[in-house]
């Protein structure tokens, strides 16, 4: 098993408490209490009462994606999306829109940004997932990407990203990724346009 793999597994289990749990990492690592002791004494990891974390030297090791979106009605485009922005390093985090966000830049949202954020973190390609703010340089300073991955849809471009990470004193890569075409319905406005043609909107 790969050193990156298991610091990224360490980042995303101590993500939300501050502290990664080993009976977790067992869980998706297997046995892999030797591993966490190599990875202590090479000063990678720390450890107390509370369970296992990445030190700054262990963080500096791993590649940490941010991906932002709507992720309205979930569709194969969005889980395109996500599996291209987690190749693009070893731990994925995913950022739904807020319901306010969404209707004051796009529409109102059919689904709730809650039950959005259930089904994204039900998703392989996801090792954490938020709720946006309003401000989206709190979510950058949280989650502190190596890479943002934009969509090929989203308003922001790729200087303005940078400079944002430049402002923060981060150093991150942007990355605009593709469209996806490989379905008849690969977008949620195309699901909803479907669903009014085959149900009308009475």
């Amino acid at each position: 098993m790969s050193r990156r793999r298991v610091l990224a597994a360490v980042w995303k289990h101590s993500f939300y408490t501050g502290w990664a749990q080993g009976e977790r990492l067992e869980q998706e690592l297997g046995c892999c209490a030797g591993k966490l002791e190599e990875l202590l004494a090479a000063g990678l990891v720390e450890a107390s009462e509370e369970g296992w974390r990445l030190t700054e030297t262990g963080r500096a090791e791993i590649s940490v994606v941010l991906a932002g979106g709507v992720f309205d009605i979930l569709h194969p485009g969005h889980v395109f999306f996500l599996e291209s922005a987690r190749r693009l390093g070893d731990a994925l985090c995913a950022v739904v829109a807020r319901d306010e966000t969404v209707r004051d830049r796009k529409r109102i949202p059919v689904v709730p940004e809650r039950q959005r954020l259930e089904m994204l973190r039900a998703l392989k390609p996801v090792d954490v997932a938020l709720v946006g703010a309003e401000d989206m340089r709190e979510v950058i300073r949280r989650v502190v990407p190596d890479v943002i991955a934009l969509g090929p849809d989203q308003r922001h471009t790729e200087e303005e990203i940078q400079e944002m990470c430049r402002a923060l004193k981060l150093e991150c890569r942007v990355v605009r990724l593709g469209r996806y075409t490989s379905c008849p319905l690969p977008s949620t406005r195309s699901i909803i346009e479907r669903v009014l043609e085959l149900f009308g909107t009475s």
